[in-house]
């Protein structure tokens, strides 16, 4: 299997716009999700993107793929522009633009603004959607399709019909702000942001002098769930976290964290015993700061689970006081915790199953590495 390395994050969350400020606060404890009396329900915007509706995830997209972009230098990469790639997924179709078509999907749009002439795929699979694109990315590497690739996904599902069918699911918080892993959580907020990063051959990379966050060690997907939109079981989650990792024990592992009864409950226990019951592993959920970015969740827990590699500290989970969870974990609570973290984990498991692992390391041996 070819290395991949991960060479440029850019980042829109309801915490701002790029990837330092997202960082910062959440490290700050800060959150942006409200309650919003018109949708009866807790929302997390991002500000700043008074667009038409039909423009809005367009808009996010572009924004956050040219700050990946940027970071990894990728026009002075030296790299045939035919052999730059795009895997971009949305979980959901744009219903404010009518005669939707291939052509006005949010992936060929980005490829006209951002000037992309190489492979395109499209992943799209609910909260798994970002991590998803990140495989996708690896892959037309291994295939030998791409030099770089940049990977990502973008979200605007703050829409009354949306609202009323996680309603309709009983997946949203109500009454209190989300807390995921506490005792007393139930349910999440609805939130909206693009998140991309640019992965890379690794030798190419080195080779041509890039700034390198990490290495993608692993990663795995598959079907975690019988039930379409719930979890019923942990053993399909502990699969495909063993598959990413093989042996290894990573020291942070950022968890899809949904903050709903069931999903934490069994989320914890995968972990457990995908590690063998290691006590006190440190973990920890951002969708009390960000919301839940649905089809971006993926890729801000990527880019959370990298940049804690980077500053070796690990973000908390906010809202949290206990746990009825019995399974010895470490949830970071309310606070970061400093530690070296040398690997992270990022975990993703969507409604309708599909679950995804993406496995990072501190790569070694070089100054050149982030």
């Amino acid at each position: 299997m070819s290395k991949y390395a991960v060479t440029g994050i850019g980042l829109i969350t309801p915490l701002g716009t790029g990837k330092e400020i997202n960082w910062r606060r959440l490290l700050n404890g800060e959150s942006q999700v409200r309650y919003e009396i018109s949708n009866g329900a807790f929302i997390a915007r991002a500000d700043g993107f008074g667009f038409d509706e039909k423009l809005r995830q367009l808009g996010m997209a572009f924004i956050a793929a040219n700050e990946a972009l940027a970071e990894a230098n990728i026009k002075d990469s030296g790299y045939r522009p035919d052999r730059i790639g795009l895997a971009c997924g949305e979980s959901k179709q744009n219903i404010f633009v009518k005669n939707f078509s291939l052509e006005n999907a949010l992936p060929e749009q980005l490829k006209k603004v951002l000037n992309i002439y190489g492979a395109c795929r499209c992943v799209s699979s609910a909260c798994a959607t970002g991590a998803l694109n990140i495989i996708q990315g690896c892959r037309m590497i291994e295939e030998d399709i791409c030099d770089a690739v940049i990977c990502g996904s973008a979200e605007t599902t703050i829409h009354p019909l949306y609202i009323s069918a996680f309603k309709n699911m009983g997946v949203l918080a109500k009454g209190r702000s989300p807390r995921p892993f506490d005792k007393d959580r139930g349910g999440f907020a609805v939130g909206e942001g693009a998140g991309f990063i640019v992965v890379e051959d690794i030798k190419k990379a080195v080779l041509r002098g890039a700034k390198i966050y990490c290495e993608i060690a692993g990663f795995s997907n598959g079907i975690f769930s019988d039930n379409s939109f719930s979890v019923n079981s942990s053993s399909g989650m502990e699969r495909i976290i063993k598959q990413a990792v093989k042996n290894e024990i990573p020291d942070y592992v950022h968890m899809h964290g949904t903050g709903t009864k069931i999903n934490d409950f069994y989320e914890s226990e995968a972990v457990s015993k995908a590690f063998n019951g290691v006590k006190d592993l440190s973990v920890s959920s951002t969708k009390a700061a960000t919301g839940h970015l649905l089809g971006v969740s993926g890729i801000a827990g990527a880019a959370f689970s990298i940049l804690a590699m980077k500053d070796n500290i690990v973000p908390p989970t906010i809202n949290f006081k206990e746990t009825d969870i019995p399974f010895g974990l470490n949830y970071v609570p309310n606070k970061p915790q400093k530690k070296t973290v040398l690997s992270a984990l990022s975990l993703s498991f969507g409604f309708g199953g599909q679950g995804t692992a993406l496995y990072f390391k501190k790569p070694w041996g070089s100054s050149i590495y982030a």
